[in-house]
């Protein structure tokens, strides 16, 4: 259950947006491959239990090494229109003060790596659906010129685009790309 961790122990709020994100657009997967430690615990907080029945994956966080034969592995256990939700970091996450001292090489933090993810999804017969990024260049960008504007005696100001920022931390489409975290589903079978 959610909140049954110590605020200590969270992972940064991309992530945990991202997750609950991919669960919100494919619920309950029966399948989950859960790829980074330090996400595990907010994993196990969503799925306390697995069991849904629409046959489709959650796959947290690929590594450079190996990410093929995992997405292989993941796309012949997936019958018919089943999806797969991936929760991939990109470049900008290297910003997130918590991300930085974790483990593993990410696929998505590699140049190309989300474009090769792509290819490797329609290589196994996967559709790519949807996009959708948590915490935006748009919103990170207004976050720190509203704490420039805090600083600088205008607190005003910088309440104005905090609050602006949060109305844009989450973006879809092309902008996806441009967020520290991106949810991507694919479908086997074809994509709407």
């Amino acid at each position: 259950m959610i909140g049954t961790l110590p605020v200590s122990q969270l992972a940064p709020l991309d992530y945990r947006y991202a997750l609950d994100g991919a669960l919100a657009l494919l619920g309950t997967p029966p399948v989950v491959r859960c790829e980074q430690p330090e996400l595990a615990a907010e994993l196990a907080q969503r799925l306390p239990g697995l069991g849904g029945a629409d046959g489709g994956a959650l796959w947290v966080e690929p590594q450079l090494d190996g990410w093929q034969a995992a997405l292989h592995e993941l796309a012949a256990g997936l019958g018919p229109g089943a999806g797969l939700a991936t929760v991939i970091s990109l470049p900008l996450a290297r910003l997130l003060p918590e991300r930085r001292a974790w483990a593993g090489r990410p696929l998505g933090l590699t140049f190309g790596g989300v474009a090769r993810l792509r290819r490797g999804l329609a290589a196994n017969g996967l559709s790519v659906e949807r996009r959708v990024g948590a915490h935006s260049l748009v919103a990170i960008s207004l976050n720190s010129l509203g704490t420039l504007l805090a600083r600088a005696g205008r607190p005003d100001l910088g309440d104005r685009l905090e609050f602006a920022a949060r109305l844009r931390y989450g973006t879809g489409g092309p902008g996806a790309g441009l967020a520290t975290v991106m949810v991507m589903l694919a479908r086997k079978g074809g994509g709407r």
